[in-house]
């Protein structure tokens, strides 16, 4: 009996050890702040980016981009600036410049292309979170508009659950510079201005169509704790390799393996600086593992346009 008796408490004490160990090992890993962070491990992958070409003079603040046919690619300046973009290439010039003449840039963020090549212009900054005139500008595909001036359809909207401008530091969830256009909707990304910081990017969807909107929560996805980890700035989606990726300051953020528009469930990938380029804007997918992004200029100096090319995440 004695014998038996002690066999059982040897087999529960291994259980404890083992039981023990296990959590031990558990939290070794990073543990999420609640259970809106995405399943699975997180890949972090070094990146480099490589200075291709200052921006013309007139691109002093480049805030956005997109390309419309390979080597031409749009941008425009940000808040305060002339309601303008630009068109150039590769070596840096100035190809083209279009007025949307029925627009003003209060605070100019973003470009996201459609199926169609309509070009969706974001004037969606928020640095306050107190903006109650937020407006997308959708134009024809620029490479079609034969003059220097066109008109744009206009997409106002607000967000569902921000009933205060601005509301307390703590739910300063609505900057906004990063949008996407996916299967005939816009999303956006919040530029987290919490404080304490929160760590979160947020989520909204909107309608791609003029009208005045109601933008939706979506979704939200824990980024870090440091102010350069969690401000992001663009957004783009490659829908042949079926990659979004978000730019932030330090980082490049890849999901892939998404079901729909459920981006933050996919696999993630981050992919940090391996030396940080300064005020980086605007990203552009050239291929599924190649990217362009644009940094803002300082002292009336124009910034760079970078090349970014995604190691192998295996």
């Amino acid at each position: 009996m004695k014998n038996r008796k002690s066999v059982l408490i040897k087999i529960v004490i291994a259980g404890i050890i083992i039981f023990v160990v296990k959590m031990g090992c558990f939290r070794e890993k990073p543990v999420p702040p609640d259970d809106d962070y995405p399943p699975g491990q997180i890949i972090s992958v070094p990146v480099s980016l490589t200075r291709i070409v200052r921006l013309p003079d007139v691109l002093h603040e480049s805030s956005g981009i997109a390309m419309t046919l390979p080597g031409r690619l749009w941008s425009h300046n940000d808040s305060g600036n002339e309601n303008k973009i630009y068109c150039i290439d590769t070596l840096g010039n100035l190809l083209k410049t279009i007025t949307v003449s029925n627009a003003s840039n209060v605070d100019w963020e973003e470009l996201a292309l459609d199926n169609m090549q309509r070009l969706y212009i974001c004037d969606v900054g928020n640095n306050n979170n107190d903006r109650q005139d937020l407006a997308i500008y959708r134009i024809p595909d620029p490479e079609t508009i034969s003059g220097t001036n066109v008109t744009a359809e206009i997409i106002r909207f607000s967000y569902e659950d921000q009933t205060e401008y601005p509301p307390p530091a703590s739910l300063r969830h609505y900057d906004m510079e990063a949008v996407v256009w996916h299967n005939d909707s816009l999303f956006l990304f919040t530029k987290d201005r919490t404080a304490p910081l929160s760590g979160y990017t947020r989520m909204y969807k909107i309608p791609a169509k003029p009208g005045t909107h109601t933008a939706e929560f979506s979704g939200r996805y824990y980024i870090g704790n440091t102010v350069t980890a969690v401000q992001v700035t663009s957004a783009d989606i490659h829908t042949d390799s079926g990659k979004l990726v978000l730019l932030t300051y330090d980082r490049l953020i890849v999901f892939s393996n998404f079901a729909g528009s459920r981006f933050f469930e996919g696999n993630a990938v981050h992919y940090p600086f391996t030396s940080l380029p300064g005020q980086v804007e605007a990203v552009h997918f050239i291929n599924g593992s190649e990217l362009y992004i644009t940094a803002e200029g300082a002292g009336g100096i124009s910034g760079w346009l970078y090349n970014a090319i995604l190691p192998s995440a295996r």
